[in-house]
């Protein structure tokens, strides 16, 4: 919490099955992506992979890169986020950073 994001939480673990908060992310972009307000350094990562970067933007991404925009619809993809993840069905475990972002 209150950091930019450190990996990816699949959605089939119930104790994680509870709304984030928006400012979770120390989110400081203005783009929401899955609820939550994308740090600098996450919008910059997607971004890298076709996300748009403008302002006030809602968005939904699954782990296959589907995009959705909540305000028009509109679907596109950012091809696959994880693949790994998803041949295997599972992550590489949670860590403790290193040092503190």
């Amino acid at each position: 919490m209150g950091q930019r994001c450190l990996g990816i939480i699949p959605p089939c673990i119930e104790e994680f099955n509870y709304p984030m908060p928006t400012n979770c992310a120390a989110g400081n972009t203005d783009v929401y992506v899955n609820g939550r307000e994308l740090n600098q350094t996450d919008l910059d990562l997607l971004s890298s992979r076709g996300l748009p970067t403008t302002r006030n933007k809602f968005y939904i991404i699954e782990i296959s890169g589907r995009v959705l925009d909540e305000d028009t619809g509109k679907e596109f993809s950012l091809g696959k986020l994880a693949p790994t993840v998803l041949k295997t069905k599972r992550g590489f475990g949670m860590k403790y950073p290193k040092k503190r972002m």
